[in-house]
């Protein structure tokens, strides 16, 4: 028995000298006291027992009813106990009890009472309603089970009611609606809402037990059951899983895996918060698009994972040199953009800081003893002037960026208003050469090679020209370039292979035994399918393999690419002959020369034209191209004296406007037929421009 009750019957005695215990037994109100820890009714009058289908206090007392308890009702017992200890507090409800696995509602009053052990037991009083409409059972039993929380509240704000889901929730019993919210905004704006519409819904940051939280709410106007007046019924659901899964989400989206920096799709937010600032300050902003140089050699020389390892550490140097709001962003493969502030009284400072990229990110890279060079290449365009949002700027920085590449590279440029115009052509231009692929308007012009010794043209070398219908004849310095960026190159030199083996045969049916070569780009080589494609133009045109030879750069040398690497071996294989172009302006890697075992060597023209202040150097690249016994043909003969010169220092063959410009197929018959070997001389004026082919 509790101290309570041993309370009520010592005063009971002294009032009259009769048992309490039997008093409390007369009542029609079953009373019973229940012990939440361990789960036991530890005492109970008659009216209980028969309630509890109990046939003594001992059998009720020996039910463990912890033992089929749903964890709602244990929480909520928990609930009580700690509102009993902190505030005495009291409450009714409407219970469903089980006695015997039958179901009885009862509305019950509980309040806390002290055990024999002090600790903190409850004190039931039930009234049976079991005249209630089942509606009313089931729903006041879903109420005590649901997750939902549900709460009522006074139009001020004073909380009326929580169900067990709620009440877990709330700081307190008394925790009002408006300190709910974490955001006292959310609250005056649910309270306008509901003014006007009488029903809402809303996600908002709440104030709980468990600590900030995110709740979807609904929220509803209603009236009081009790006292009849304006109320409000809000009705819960935790989605804090949620929210931080989409912010997981949000984050991964708008971030590079790879450097953590924000991505492309994080540039929009970024430029809009630091235009806010920039227009409050009166600032300008620096839109600085950049792009590493020669990139593609590291990824395709040293290995993808070399590549990772250089982002990450352009990446890191970029993130050093952010002030303030600055941010870098990746926008993907070896491109960045470094988004500035220049206040009124930084002038200068996106300039400065687009010179400090440039020293920091001049990368040397060293692996399996070689030295690779990576460095950036920079566009600016600055808000205001160059544009007022960010997908233009963005535009026009990255205009400004090939203006820097096409000077040079490492270096930056500044947008203006000629580099758009620029775009525009070349956009039109791309266009065309579309066009011009379909429609076979490249076609291979032929500039002879001659013979020192045969004294006639034993081979040609075939270059591309582009008969634009309307712009005549385009050269290919003005569009090659622009096949390279759009991913074209590779149709071009299919396109000018075909041609060209072609036309080799149908001289040689005319009596024409001419050797053909044609210049293949790192990007055709780079195609696994490549050695097989020269293989069947080979065979489907009937072409000698050996009078076709194929132009590498002197760059490719230091490839060390294997699908490269495969194609040049089969190609030999077939009988085609490869030759070195443009040799002696580039880093030469000697024992990569000797292991694709090339058999021809063309002295570059600015060796040639350069006579005779470096006539030791170009005596040296002949000495050494007669140790490895390939053919030598010197490139870029203009002159007679150039001629006899390369003539007398063992040359094989020559090459040059002093014999003749590139012509077309009918023309190059023309001078093969006429034996044009004999000097035409140069016209007056000055010389075109060093002559671009497919791949350079």
């Amino acid at each position: 028995m509790t101290d309570v009750i041993d309370a009520s019957a010592a005063t009971s005695s002294e009032a009259d000298g009769r048992d309490p215990a039997s008093i409390l037994d007369r009542l029609i109100a079953a009373i019973w006291i229940f012990d939440v820890d361990e789960g036991h009714v530890v005492w109970a009058n008659a009216a209980a027992l028969e309630v509890w289908n109990a046939a003594s206090m001992a059998e009720l007392a020996s039910r463990d009813l912890k033992a089929d308890m749903s964890p709602a009702v244990a929480r909520r017992l928990r609930q009580y106990q700690g509102d009993f200890m902190s505030h005495d507090a009291r409450f009714t409800e409407m219970w469903t009890l089980y006695p015997r696995g039958v179901p009885r509602p009862m509305e019950v009053r509980l309040c806390g009472v002290r055990l024999d052990d002090g600790r903190m037991g409850m004190l039931c009083e039930g009234r049976d309603q079991a005249r209630l409409q089942p509606e009313a059972i089931r729903s006041a039993d879903a109420l005590l089970h649901t997750k939902l929380m549900i709460s009522l509240h006074d139009l001020d704000g004073r909380t009326l009611y929580c169900n067990p889901a709620a009440r877990a929730s709330f700081e307190s019993p008394h925790q009002d609606l408006p300190s709910r919210f974490l955001h006292r905004r959310d609250f005056e704006r649910m309270m306008a809402q509901l003014h006007s519409e009488a029903e809402l819904s809303m996600i908002a940051e709440v104030v709980s037990a468990a600590g900030q939280r995110w709740h979807e709410l609904t929220v509803r106007s209603c009236h009081d059951p009790v006292s009849g007046r304006p109320s409000i019924l809000v009705s819960e659901t935790d989605v804090t899983e949620l929210k931080e899964a989409e912010a997981l989400a949000q984050n991964r989206a708008h971030h590079d895996p790879l450097t953590g920096l924000p991505n492309r799709l994080a540039m929009p937010a970024r430029f809009k918060a630091m235009l806010s600032q920039a227009e409050q300050r009166a600032a300008r902003i620096g839109v600085l698009f950049i792009d590493l140089d020669q990139f593609k050699a590291i990824n395709d020389t040293l290995g993808h994972l070399h590549g990772d390892g250089v982002l990450m550490e352009v990446a890191r140097r970029l993130s050093e040199l952010r002030v303030g709001d600055d941010t870098v962003i990746r926008l993907g493969g070896d491109e960045f953009l470094f988004l500035a502030t220049e206040g009124p009284g930084e002038t200068g400072r996106i300039n400065a800081l687009a010179e400090q990229i440039l020293d920091r990110l001049s990368l040397p890279v060293h692996a399996e003893r070689r030295k690779l060079m990576v460095t950036p290449s920079i566009g600016i365009a600055c808000f205001p002037i160059h544009g007022t949002n960010a997908q233009l700027l963005m535009q026009r920085a990255d205009l400004a960026m090939y203006e820097a590449k096409a000077g040079g590279r490492n270096q930056y440029r500044l947008f203006d208003e000629s580099m758009r115009n620029q775009r525009e052509e070349e956009l039109q231009l791309l266009s065309d050469l579309r066009d011009a692929l379909r429609d076979g308007q490249i076609v291979p012009y032929y500039q002879p090679r001659y013979s020192a010794t045969a004294q006639r043209t034993v081979a040609v070398e075939a270059l591309a020209r582009w008969i634009h219908p309307e712009r005549g004849l385009i050269m290919p310095s003005d569009f090659i370039p622009i096949a390279e960026k759009s991913g074209l190159i590779n149709q071009i030199g299919a396109s000018m292979l075909e041609q060209v083996v072609r036309q080799r045969c149908a001289w040689e049916r005319r009596g024409l035994d001419v050797s053909v070569s044609v210049n293949v780009s790192q990007r055709q080589l780079c195609e696994a399918d490549f050695a097989a494609m020269v293989q069947r133009i080979l065979h489907d045109n009937g072409c000698d393999p050996s009078r076709l030879e194929l132009e590498v750069t002197e760059t490719l040398l230091i490839e060390d690419n294997p699908v490269l690497s495969a194609n040049l071996a089969k190609v030999r294989r077939l009988g085609i002959r490869i030759a070195i172009d443009d040799f002696g302006t580039g880093y030469s890697n000697l024992a990569r020369l000797n292991e694709m075992s090339v058999d021809c060597i063309k002295i570059d023209r600015s060796l040639i034209q350069g006579l005779p202040r470096n006539e030791e150097i170009v005596r040296l690249v002949i000495a050494m191209c007669n140790f490895m016994q390939v053919t030598i043909v010197a490139e870029g003969i203009e002159t007679l004296a150039e001629a006899e010169w390369a003539q007398r220092h063992g040359c094989h063959e020559l090459q040059g406007y002093f014999y003749s410009r590139p012509v077309s197929a009918m023309e190059a018959e023309c001078l093969m037929r006429g034996q044009a070997a004999l000097p035409q001389g140069i016209r007056p004026g000055r010389l075109e421009p060093r002559e671009w082919f497919v791949g350079h």
